[in-house]
This record gives structure tokens, sequence and C-alpha cells, in this order.
């Protein structure tokens, strides 16, 4: 890993890290600070879960909301993006006679959780190389008369892509969107949610932001503020939204007090400075990558994220998703953290860079590529 901040995450260093927009990496700080958390919980519960939890969860709060620039009052926490598309499908009676819109790029618990409520599933479908012109047409002609939300992504997980949300929810208004920014907090600059013309937006802070993991914001128009509760009911009941999201029960709450630690390490690494630096570098390796596997670069019209980036793969290689599962095996096996993706008959890998990262880590994956595809 770069030698010059190594020490502070506790990443393995027998393996080459490519893959932070999966589960992220927690600085070692930060685990710390989550660590005190839960022990001032254990050392007196009584009052912690009385009289400190709701001060410190009301701090995180506010940190997450100012960090992707919105109210406090219009943001509440929630673990992750799933438990967000849950809380809005609850709100808005999502169920059986009922089409939800989701894209072919989409994370697929999204999808998943419109079926377990009986609803039906209708999906825009373009291709990675299409252009933003394409993806506004796919989801509105998606739309039916019995559509009662959309769901894109902000950046599509599994193909990196940075998807036109203003375009699409003008397209498919008055149906209300969902943005599924899995992706987005910490690692899209000049966001500007409350611009986006969209109903709902519910970002992840453990992937970029380097917050503990079970830490997400939901952001919510007011219109539909009143109908959104938590999935599970517990002491925040009653209160206004966002606070019916904080204390639920006996749930761990410290990844949720940690958050500003988390956000302030994300500024002391170099905010979007760092941001930049990470994304001139995923530019750098991703070409070491596709010139030694002799292959063009699958991002034309739509942009790529800044921290995510597709490399094809020679044809025929990982086009299923158990070729995909198996070669990540051998990846793993060759010391590679790298997941490769099975997409529309074609197989990628999805490379990120992160403050860990530097030129070696794509260096030594092109270097060992050909041996282990050959395998």
């Amino acid at each position: 890993m770069r030698r010059d901040i190594a020490e502070l995450f506790e990443l393995d260093p027998a393996l080459t890290h490519l893959n932070h927009g999966a589960f992220g990496a927690v600085p070692r700080a930060v685990r710390e600070a989550q660590d005190r958390a839960r022990a001032r919980i254990e050392g007196a519960p009584m009052r912690a879960f009385r009289d400190e939890l709701p001060v410190a969860l009301a701090a995180a709060r506010e940190s997450a909301a100012a960090f992707i620039g919105v109210s406090a009052d219009s943001t509440a926490l929630v673990r992750n993006v799933t438990e967000a598309v849950g809380v809005v499908l609850q709100g808005l009676g999502v169920g059986p006679g009922d089409d939800v819109v989701v894209s072919n790029h989409g994370y697929l618990t999204a999808g998943w959780s419109v079926e377990a409520r009986g609803g039906t599933l209708r999906a825009a479908a373009f291709a990675v190389d299409s252009d933003p012109d394409d993806v506004v047409a796919a989801f509105a002609a998606a739309v039916t008369d019995r559509t009662r939300l959309v769901v894109i992504d902000h950046i599509t997980s599994p193909t990196a892509l940075v998807l036109p949300v203003a375009r699409v929810a003008a397209a498919v208004a008055p149906v209300p969107v969902l943005v599924d920014a899995a992706h987005v907090p910490g690692a899209l600059p000049g966001l500007d949610v409350e611009a986006l013309g969209v109903a709902f937006w519910a970002g992840n802070l453990h992937k970029w932001a380097y917050t503990p993991r079970a830490a997400a914001t939901l952001w919510v128009a007011p219109e539909h503020r009143e109908s959104m509760r938590p999935l599970v009911t517990s002491w925040s009941h009653g209160l206004p939204f966002p606070e019916r999201f904080d204390l639920q029960g006996t749930v761990d709450h410290s990844s949720w007090v940690a958050v500003p630690d988390g956000l302030a390490t994300w500024v002391a690494l170099g905010g979007w400075d760092e941001v930049d630096r990470n994304a001139e570098l995923l530019l750098r390796g991703a070409g070491l990558v596709r010139d030694a596997l002799g292959t063009e670069s699958p991002h034309r019209g739509i942009p790529s994220a800044p921290c995510l980036r597709l490399v094809a793969l020679p044809e025929g290689v990982a086009t299923t998703t158990e070729d995909a599962e198996a070669l990540w095996q051998r990846l793993h096996a060759a010391g590679f953290v790298v997941p490769p993706v099975a997409f529309d008959g074609r197989g990628y890998l999805r490379l990120a860079a992160a403050p860990y990262n530097d030129e070696d880590d794509y260096a030594r994956l092109a270097a060992a590529l050909p041996a282990v595809l050959a395998a």
C-alpha cells in the first residue's frame, strides 16, 4: 500500500486492494472512535440510551446533512441505501398492482425490495457505451400509468456510470424519483441534492466518506417527510421527521455516533483534492491494465465515476455471473482484491482508487493478469 498513509488503514498489506467501492475501508482512527462510543454505552447503558445517545445522534445527523449540503431537518440516518429503499417503499405504500422502474445497471437489492412487497419491476435498459439521451429515453419509456416510483442510481454500482439524474427526474415527472446514491457522498463533487428535482436521495457514508459501516443518509423532499417512518417502530415513534429515525431500541448506534469522526477524516485526507488525485491515478491505472489486456475503454458517452472505472476484459472472459465469480477467486488467490463484472454479455474489471493506492498497485495487476487469465 501507499507507504505514507498505510498506517492510517488496517487493510491486509499482503493484498493489493483495488475495490474500495464495495465496502470502503474504515480508517484506524475512525474504528477507534467507534470503539470508544461502544465503551461509553457499556459503561452506563441507562444514561447512554436515555440521555446521551439522543444528543450524539442529533449531532451525527447534522454533520451528515452538512456534508451533503442539505438542511438537518431534511435528512435521516439509516444503515445503508437498501434500508432507505425499504423506508421509501413503505412510506409510499408500494404493493401488488404497482410498478417501480429500475435500470438494468441498478443495485439488485432495490429491485428485490420491490418484489418482496408484491410490486412489479419495469427495467430501463441501456448499454454501458450509451449516451445520456439514451438513459433519459429508457427511463421515460419504462413509465406506465401504474408506476409509483422510479429508482435511478446516481453512480451505477456494476458499471461505474454517472447517470443524468436531473434529466431523468424531469422526464418521468410527476412520478417520484428515488436516487440510489450509494457511491456518491465524498466521491462526486458539485453535488446539489435539492436541485435534482427528486423526491428521495440516499447515500452511503461508509464507502467514500470513511465512516464506520452501517451509516448512510436519506434525504426526503418536504412533501414526503410526514409519510416516512423507520422500518422498526421503537422509542422514537411519534417524533417528527427525521428524529423518529434516531433511537431504534438496542441496536448498535456506535456507527452513527462516529459519523463526524469519519467525515473529519475525509477532510484530513485532503477532501476534494484527494478525490482529484484518486481520479487522475485511476485514469493512469486503468490505462496500464487496458494495455496489458489489449482492450479499449468501454466508457464513452456517459461519464464514469471519478474513483470507479470499468476495464473491459478480452472477448469471452467472465461473460457470466458464474465465470466472473471463478475469476474473482483466482484474482484473490493471486493477491488482488478487484471485482470482475459480467454485464450484458461482456466481462469487465471494476477498478477503484482510494488514498492508500498508488500506480504500483495497477502495474502489479497488469503484470499478473495474463497468467491469471491463462489459468
